[in-house]
């Protein structure tokens, strides 16, 4: 393929993300003006380092498309590429502190991503099957089934849970270097020209940017936001993976998060001797303060002579000894969008005094139909509740999933599942009784649909048009999505139904 075709594709790529969140934006627009009245307008920023450089702004790419592949093709040829400097920009993380992350031109982005492709193609074999992050013959999704079908159903086995400390920042040059001569890893001269050439950039902020400074000699860290430190991170993390292998231990890994298991104690203690001693090599030490060290995994209240855990966590899954359920950092921020999703569409107007009495005129409550379909969409995707019931039935046939649940098809946990299904109903009945009496309190008290429901009601709720066409008011079900999500990924595998980036790449925000 042509090198302009993946430059041409790395401009599409962010263009179409930019657009949908302006749609997105202006959707908001639209609903906010119709439940409030008045005319609501968001505010549709371009990303700050667009305005560093051209370089960075794929409209302006795109249009220079030909001569920027040219220039690039021929750097190539003769040896002498050097990307831009990226950009930096942090991003948060759940436990309150901030991640840096780079930004790479847009060029250079498509240079990392093909290069890293080939690197790929060429190499991957040489990874551990228990390796899973960054490969195009494995997933997030692959891991979670290779731990569940290890530890569902166990009385009891040792645990090892370790993090590294900043383990893309630390990662030593000169060991990853070593790490592809001398384990057989081909690698072109052109590749390796390129891979240095990523790994010699400076991260620099957008108000004192400069796109070119002499090399960065700092011999750690692979710069974040770029496909080649996605390799050379798993080139980093081989002889550990090579070295629990020998040792015989139960392990999976995804990037830097490692889940070691065993029913000998012993090799517990060696895997942990193993994981102290290469994190020096790769030069990114274990953080003690995040890791859980070793523990009994055994089901709660069993006698145990170490310190227990009746469950453990893994990328957005969690595990215990009947099935798999979404991690408790997962479950919450989920309530959290629906809760604001609840908010947003019943009660927000009304804490502002803005009532528009059309919106609950007969026949039914516009606005919580509004908010049923938001919710509806955030779990479902594209899915009505009519469709989902006959795939249920097996009346229907759907293999991919578009909603937030196709991020997690390999959950089993049906207590978990109903207990969302509880917390939505009692949420959404909560929150339309505070509707109503704030409504009535401004003096519209003859309330439509479903105003005067009780929950079993609201679970099958139905009303009609003006015009007498049907409208679903049945309340969405994590148990019916989750149950028809597991089914369609036993039969197909979980990386047809599901999400390609598994649970990591899930935008608990969507």
């Amino acid at each position: 393929m042509p090198f302009e075709d993946d430059l041409l594709a790395e401009c599409r790529k962010l263009i179409l993300r930019h657009e949908r969140h302006a749609q997105e934006i202006r959707d908001d627009d639209v609903r906010r003006s119709r439940r409030t009245g008045s005319a609501h307008r968001g505010d549709v920023k371009r990303p700050d380092y667009w305005l560093a450089n051209r370089a960075f702004n794929p409209y302006a790419v795109r249009s220079s498309a030909s001569s920027i592949s040219y220039a690039i093709k021929k750097s190539l040829r003769m040896e002498t590429y050097s990307p831009y400097n990226p950009l930096s920009y942090d991003v948060p993380k759940s436990d309150g502190t901030s991640r840096t992350v780079s930004v790479f031109s847009v060029a250079d982005s498509a240079v990392s991503r093909r290069v890293y492709k080939s690197l790929l193609e060429k190499n991957q074999s040489r990874f551990s099957s228990y390796s899973y992050a960054y490969r195009s013959d494995l997933s997030a999704h692959d891991a979670i089934r290779h731990i569940s079908s290890e530890l569902t159903g166990r009385d009891r086995i040792f645990l090892a849970e370790y993090d590294f400390t900043k383990f893309f920042d630390s990662i030593s040059h000169d060991y990853v270097w070593r790490i592809i001569a001398d384990q057989g890893f081909l690698i072109s001269p052109l590749e390796k020209h390129v891979l240095n050439s990523f790994l010699d950039t400076t991260l620099q902020s957008r108000d004192a940017y400069c796109h070119r400074t002499p090399p960065d000699a700092r011999g750690a860290g692979l710069p974040q936001g770029t496909s080649i430190s996605l390799f050379l991170a798993n080139v980093a993390a081989w002889e550990l993976d090579r070295t629990l292998e020998r040792l015989g231990v139960g392990f999976a890994r995804y990037a830097d998060d490692t889940l070691i298991w065993s029913n000998d104690y012993s090799l517990i203690c060696k895997s942990v001797d193993t994981l102290s001693n290469l994190s020096q090599k790769i030069g990114a030490d274990l953080n003690f303060k995040k890791s859980h060290g070793i523990s009994i995994f055994a089901p709660e209240g069993t006698p145990v002579e170490l310190k227990s855990k009746p469950r453990v966590e893994f990328v957005g899954y969690k595990f215990d000894n009947t099935g798999t359920g979404m991690r408790a950092s997962v479950v919450s921020r989920i309530k959290r969008r629906i809760s604001f999703l609840i908010w947003a569409n019943l009660l927000e107007p009304l804490a502002k005094g803005q009532i528009v009495p059309g919106r609950v005129a007969p026949s039914v409550d516009r606005d919580y139909l509004v908010m049923l379909l938001q919710i509806r969409r955030y779990l479902y995707g594209n899915l009505s509740e009519s469709k989902l019931r006959r795939l249920n039935s097996g009346r229907a046939r759907r293999i991919h999933f578009p909603g937030v649940m196709s991020y997690f098809p390999l959950v089993t946990d049906l207590a978990q599942l109903k207990e969302l299904d509880g917390w939505l109903l009692h949420t959404i009945s909560t929150s339309l009784n505070k509707r109503g009496r704030i409504l009535k309190s401004k003096g519209i008290v003859d309330l439509p649909v479903p105003h005067g429901l009780d929950g079993d009601q609201l679970l099958k709720a139905f009303a009609r048009t003006s015009r007498g066409m049907r409208i679903d008011l049945r309340i969405p079900s994590f148990v019916r999505i989750g149950t028809c999500i597991n089914a369609a990924a036993n039969a197909h595998g979980p990386n047809a139904v599901g999400r390609a980036g598994g649970p990591l790449h899930y935008d608990y925000g969507m």
